[in-house]
């Protein structure tokens, strides 16, 4: 009879230990999850003047736990005369309503708390599309591709 407790008592404890650890797992797939929901992805090939186009890759954090909205920014100028050229960037962006041309249009600016010449502006055109502005918030008029396409 003893032996018959002790079995049972090591089963319904293997029984438990299982199913915490699938709980467990459960939940770290989920935190996994949310933390990947949270980065968004675009990536275009901007004009460039004296290259033969800039690949930007623009990723945002939506907000992160402490409420930072932070980007990363990484350019590749291709075709330099000394060959594609990287430029890495990031820091913190800010959502504004409107812009120059636009009063309701809905404007992502990287690096709103620094100079103006280190901030860019991208108007969100739609969840999967934003399009690069002039450094006075204006759309450029141009026939050339300034848009980013969601990843």
């Amino acid at each position: 009879m003893k032996y018959l407790t002790l079995i049972t008592a090591i089963l319904l404890a293997s029984f438990v230990a299982c199913k915490q650890s699938a709980t467990h797992e459960k939940d770290q797939q989920n935190t996994t999850t949310a933390e990947a929901e949270k980065y968004v992805t675009y990536i275009g090939t901007l004009p460039c003047a004296d290259c033969s186009g800039i690949i930007t890759k623009l990723t945002i954090n939506e907000t992160d736990s402490t409420g930072n909205q932070h980007f990363k920014l990484t350019e590749t100028y291709q075709g330099t005369k000394n060959g594609d050229q990287d430029l890495n960037s990031e820091g913190r962006y800010a959502i504004i309503k409107g812009s120059a041309s636009d009063p309701n249009a809905v404007v992502i600016v990287l690096n709103p708390d620094k100079d103006k010449n280190l901030q860019r502006y991208f108007q969100k055109i739609s969840e999967d599309e934003l399009r690069l502005l002039d450094t006075e918030q204006k759309a450029i008029n141009s026939n050339l591709n300034y848009s980013l396409k969601r990843q």
